[in-house]
């Protein structure tokens, strides 16, 4: 992972499933995502009441243009400081947190992440 990695948040994930947005940026070769992003994810497509089978179609797409990254002890530790520091939603700093520990970009459409080194929210 390094110069050029982009870790994907699940702002742009949904947008893409349900508004057909952000489709030069999904059809890149490597995208990073957080475990975190996954869960955010399909909570939303449940709470949408998308079809189970449509449900698992785009998780499995997911999945195979992603590279999940865990959320490690060093992870949820750092998250904590900033989530404090900047008074960034916990979900959100965590999601911030694993993409400067993997050197990638954080590509986004959601304000929360706005100002923050490294972030590019798109509308």
């Amino acid at each position: 992972m390094g110069i050029g990695s982009k870790l994907i948040d699940s702002s742009i994930w949904v947008a893409y499933f349900t508004k057909n947005k952000y489709v030069e940026i999904i059809e890149e070769e490597t995208l990073f995502l957080s475990a975190l992003s996954l869960f955010e994810i399909k909570k939303k497509f449940l709470k949408d009441k998308i079809p189970k089978n449509e449900v698992e179609h785009n998780i499995k797409f997911i999945k195979q243009k992603s590279i999940i990254l865990p959320v490690t002890e060093e992870i949820a530790e750092k998250s904590a400081e900033i989530s404090f520091e900047k008074n960034v939603p916990s979900a959100d700093s965590i999601i911030y947190v694993t993409a400067r520990e993997n050197n990638a970009a954080l590509i986004t459409a959601d304000n929360d992440f706005r100002g923050l080194e490294g972030v590019a929210v798109l509308d």
